[in-house]
């Protein structure tokens, strides 16, 4: 809790408006019981709407942060669960840098486990695991130690 967010009512105050998208001059309407502001009406817009403190915006955007992040792990592992199925059939292969791979081959890869190539482009593939995408090397040419291109 802040000085700010002991601002007296009719005082202005900086703060986000919820209906502009940015952080303007708004005036203070009202308090909570805790004598904190509680609604402030924005000068540009005219729009009146809740007061979030700074402590309170970044616990919001973090929470927001949170559930992308968890709503993005289900999605990988439902497509996961899918591409699993759709492949079983197939034959999984050792991984190695040196590899060449194609879409939808099924690799074991010493420390992700089984996974499933969604991508290939030049020498970097797109592979879904259990755990997650991840970016790995593929059709890597072995070139002695010492050697200069």
């Amino acid at each position: 809790m802040t000085d700010i967010d002991k601002t007296p009512v009719a005082g202005a105050i900086m703060t986000r408006c919820t209906k502009c998208k940015l952080e303007l001059r708004h005036v203070v309407i009202s308090h909570n019981k805790d004598g904190l502001v509680a609604k402030v009406k924005c000068n540009t817009c005219g729009s009146e709407h809740r007061y979030y403190s700074e402590k309170k915006r970044l616990e919001i955007k973090r929470k927001k942060g949170e559930a992308a992040k968890l709503a993005k792990k289900n999605r990988e592992a439902e497509e996961y669960a899918r591409l699993l199925e759709k492949n079983q059939d197939k034959k999984e292969k050792k991984y190695a840098m040196t590899g060449s791979y194609k879409d939808n081959d099924v690799i074991d890869h010493q420390t992700f486990g089984k996974g499933i190539i969604t991508k290939v482009k030049y020498q970097k593939m797109d592979v879904l695991f259990e755990t997650g995408f991840r970016l790995l090397a593929c059709n890597k040419r072995e070139e002695p130690i010492g050697t200069t291109v």
